[in-house]
């Protein structure tokens, strides 16, 4: 598939949650950092103690880590949980030190864009899944039998709204016969971003298929409408499209009703439709009129004003906040919120 740069203008339109994601995953890494450091510290310290209190003979019959496990000056952790915290942050920092891990991906000709999506979701699922660990290890809930698959990576129907609302953006690039919008309908949830890269040819309005109420949803030729989906706090995708293709923009931000949300500015005739792929004429006129009835509602329902404006979700959070005090949460913890 020719690289035409659009893959990159839109990773730089993307930048705002890119960075925000990056720094946050550094400052979690340092903090996790931190925390071994301190507890090898006072480990150490511990042990440094009893050895002179108790002398040679003491080190000799005695086994003084165990005993300065017992002996507890302060807030301690036992070995076997140390060790998880290791591995996790261990997990954490080598993400961090990729700083393009799933930020882009490539649909093979003929593949699939469910699998190429799942596949990029991997990097994060794998942090969402050892920030978990940190967490339950750090409340003593840890269980190796139930948690431990939390280190592979934890696939998306296992994350919670507020890890969904964490995960950094996708551009995904792929042929126009590729392009099957169910793939991404079970994604567009928390703070998901997709951007899809279309090479020609595609069929006329695929998108259309996403437009729900609180979705971003954009279908163009330019990349400008990247920026409006990365400025949107909620899920969202944008597909920059072949020429000749419908354009229309459905922004959450706009308002409540459809009037004010969903704006189209080229609805191609249907003439010379032709079967790509596995998208059938009869499908492809189907996405036109679904696109054509969307706008006469629009229209219809800008004549009697009823626009009214709607406020947008909550702020996205800091991914290092979440990180290490949200493990509740995605466990089902006390605030009960993983169900939303």
């Amino acid at each position: 598939m020719p690289s035409d740069g659009r893959a990159a203008a839109a990773l730089n339109a993307l930048a705002a949650p890119r960075d925000r994601f990056r720094s946050a995953l550094a400052t979690t890494v340092e903090s996790v950092r931190a925390q071994l450091d301190e507890h090898r510290t006072r480990t150490e310290g511990r042990l440094d103690h009893l050895t002179a209190e108790f002398g040679k003979v003491g080190a000799a019959n005695l086994d003084i880590e165990r005993l300065a496990a017992i002996i507890n000056s302060g807030p301690t952790v036992d070995p076997a949980t140390l060790t998880v915290v290791e591995r996790a942050y261990d997990s954490l920092k080598a993400l961090a030190e990729r700083p393009d891990a799933g930020l882009s991906a490539t649909v093979p000709s003929g593949g699939s864009l469910s699998a190429t999506v799942a596949a990029a979701l991997a990097d994060t699922g794998r942090a969402i899944g050892a920030a978990r660990m940190v967490a339950l290890a750090r409340e003593g809930r840890y269980r190796p039998a139930e948690h431990d698959q939390f280190m592979e990576s934890l696939p998306f129907g296992q994350w919670s709204i507020d890890e969904r609302r964490l995960a950094p953006p996708l551009v995904v690039s792929l042929a126009g016969a590729d392009l099957r919008p169910s793939a991404l309908a079970e994604y567009l949830d928390g703070d998901m971003k997709f951007v899809l890269v279309v090479a020609d040819p595609a069929t006329p309005a695929p998108l259309v298929r996403l437009i729900t109420p609180r979705t971003f949803v954009a279908q163009t030729t330019e990349v400008d409408a990247v920026e409006r989906l990365a400025a949107w706090e909620g899920p969202g995708v944008v597909a920059v499209m072949p020429e000749g293709t419908a354009e229309f923009v459905h922004d959450p931000s706009k308002g409540e009703h459809l009037a004010g949300r969903l704006s189209v500015t080229s609805q191609p005739d249907g003439s010379g439709l032709r079967r790509i792929g596995p998208h059938t004429v009869a499908q492809q006129r189907d996405e036109l009129q679904q696109l054509r009835s969307l706008a006469a509602a629009r229209a219809s329902a800008a004549s009697t004003g009823d626009s009214a404006e709607a406020g947008a979700e909550d702020p996205v959070g800091k991914l290092a906040a979440w990180l290490l005090t949200q493990a509740d949460d995605s466990a089902g913890g006390r605030n009960g919120r993983q169900g939303e």
